[in-house]
């Protein structure tokens, strides 16, 4: 997934009022295309949001990447590298 492909998608996802993501729109993107989404973010280092991952996502290869940490943030939940400071 290139980065162009990777903002349609998400710019698909967001709230009304373009501020936010909003997770029911998310949950109901198919499962590879939530997949590719999330394998688009570890590939750039970044935090994933819960519901990006799928069955299709080895929890063992994201801790070998070294998504070790969940946190819950004001609204959203992510797992993450010690990299990121969520609040």
């Amino acid at each position: 997934m290139n980065k162009r492909t990777f903002n349609k998608h998400m710019n698909a996802c967001r709230t009304p009022d373009k501020q936010r993501l909003d997770i029911e729109k998310i949950k109901a993107l198919p499962e590879e295309t939530k997949a590719a989404l999330a394998r688009h973010i570890i590939r750039n280092r970044g935090p994933v949001l819960v519901e990006l991952i799928t069955e299709g996502i080895d929890p063992h290869w994201l801790a070998a990447m070294g998504y070790l940490y969940r946190t819950k943030g004001k609204e959203y939940t992510f797992v993450h590298t010690c990299e990121h400071r969520i609040r």
